[in-house]
Order: structure tokens, then sequence, then C-alpha cells
């Protein structure tokens, strides 16, 4: 039983990253984060590959999402915990289009602290125009 109410934590730990992307305070969440806090996330993103710092996170990542995210058109696809891992698979609407994408957040939990994320898009097309990244093959 212990277990099940840890996933349960980890669950709602991380649900606070969407709620607080919903209301617009997302930055605030950097306090849910180690120190050490690490992300991983596609190279070809401004905030891609891997780097460390909660503050860091805070200011280069937290801060540039909703320009870029539509947290009002965020839903979850499925969440899955076990022990200090939870994997969400979300859609998530780009901001200023009709557009929304598939997205893989793997967060590891330290300590009562969110530790890390590994993130992974799929089909980003949409994203990537709004950021005005050219990519793949010449047409």
């Amino acid at each position: 039983m212990t277990g099940q109410s840890e996933n349960e934590r980890n669950k709602a730990m991380v649900d606070i990253f969407y709620r607080l992307g919903i209301d617009g305070h997302l930055t605030d969440f950097a306090r849910y984060l180690t120190p050490d806090f690490t992300w991983t996330a596609p190279n070809y993103l401004p905030w891609g590959g891997t780097h460390s710092g909660a503050a860091r996170f805070r200011d280069e990542v937290l801060s540039a999402l909703p320009s870029v995210f539509d947290f009002a058109r965020f839903s979850y696809i499925s969440v899955l915990a076990e022990a200090n891992r939870v994997d969400a698979t979300i859609n998530q609407g780009v901001a200023g289009t009709d557009a929304i994408i598939k997205i893989v957040d793997c967060w590891t939990i330290r300590d009562g602290k969110i530790a890390s994320i590994w993130v992974a898009y799929f089909e980003p097309q949409a994203l990537l125009d709004k950021l005005g990244i050219a990519h793949g093959l010449s047409r």
C-alpha cells in the first residue's frame, strides 16, 4: 500500500507542472525541483540537449514555454507511475495555432522533489514551424 500512495504522490507532483501552466504560473514550478535538476530534450529545440540547474530551467525553459505552448489545450493521454518515475503522455496545444502535438514527459522524483525530465515530441512539425526551425529533407 505504501508503494501505491508514493506513486499517487509522485503523479500529483508532476500534475502540478501542467496545472501551473494552465494557470499561467509555470515558473512557480521551480520550487518543486532539486537544485541539480536535469532536463533532456531534442537538440533541435532552443531548450534542447541535456542541461542542469533548477534556476536555469526556470529562467530559460519555464519562462519561455508559455509563449510556445497553449496550456489551455493540454490534456493527458496516459500517466504511469512506478517507484521514483512518472511518465506522462500528453496532448499539448501549440500557441497561436490550431495544432496539438503529442509529447512524452519522463519525470524522475528523488527525496520528494523532481530530479529530472526527459522529453520526446511526436510529429513536432507545428512546434518547429512556430519556432521557425527549418528541418528535414528538401521538398
